[in-house]
């Protein structure tokens, strides 16, 4: 297969697609025993730095950690909606280059084309049925896609199902890659993986503030949860997840 030297996402796309999770059952044997490295230079002349000062911010990320065991019961809709604000919500309305005035959001964003879209299986929140919803960030609304507390095809599309059974919110953040990559070419691919982790740290310290726990998570079967959510793989698919919910 040859890619002209012009089309700046294929490359990206099939990188994407042939990244599914690595099926080595012996490597994740042998990571159960490991150490953390660290590098230091030796023959750098070394100066301490002093303590900090009290902070809210350091609290939040002294307090957020990977939760793999949730209880579920019931989260007030304000919770909810907390968390999506902070996670990926409009902030104001700025000019943006020559383009003119747009909405920014909670999380920096390259050319600010915002490629992220967010949906989120929500159970046993206030006011909310069960069910998966998208988020529509312009209104700070949710739109129910489909009804229903749980999945069978999570059980095999997340290999990180029996740790968030009973969160009450699982986020996926898709990327509409064409959204950034019609600019910044294959470059683009990662600055969309970028944003991704900017608005799961987003989530996780607004989940610290309401003593949640969460769980990033990059281990799921892309295609598989494309096809369950009506992605075709090329223009949308699912780049993060984020689970969010009281911890057991």
């Amino acid at each position: 297969m040859t890619i002209p030297l012009t089309d700046g996402e294929t490359l990206s796309r099939l990188f994407h697609l042939n990244s599914e999770p690595w099926p080595n059952v012996e490597a994740y044997r042998q990571s159960d025993n490991y150490e953390v490295e660290y590098k230091s230079i030796p023959e750098a002349v070394a100066t301490r730095l002093p303590g900090i000062p009290d902070s809210f911010l350091f609290e939040l990320l002294y307090r957020r950690f990977s939760c793999r065991e949730f209880r579920l019961e019931k989260m007030p809709l304000e919770v909810f909606s907390f968390l999506l604000k902070c996670g990926y919500g409009i902030t104001r309305m700025s000019q943006i280059g020559k383009a003119g005035a747009g909405y920014l959001r909670t999380a920096p964003s390259a050319g600010g084309l915002f490629p992220l879209e967010v949906y989120v299986l929500a159970r046993e929140v206030n006011e909310l049925s069960d069910g998966i919803y998208h988020y529509n960030v312009r209104e700070h609304s949710v739109e129910m896609m489909q009804a229903g507390s749980w999945f069978e095809e999570f059980d095999k599309d997340l290999i990180s199902a029996p740790f968030v059974v009973n969160a009450n919110l699982i986020f996926f953040f898709s990327a509409i890659f064409n959204r950034t990559q019609k600019k910044y070419g294959p470059r683009g691919y990662r600055y969309i993986l970028l944003e991704a982790g900017h608005v799961a740290q987003n989530l996780c310290l607004a989940a610290a503030e309401h003593n949640l726990g969460s769980l990033c998570m990059g281990g799921y079967y892309d295609t598989k949860l494309n096809h369950f959510f009506g992605f075709d793989d090329l223009n949308e698919g699912i780049v993060y997840s984020v689970a969010v919910g009281y911890a057991a």
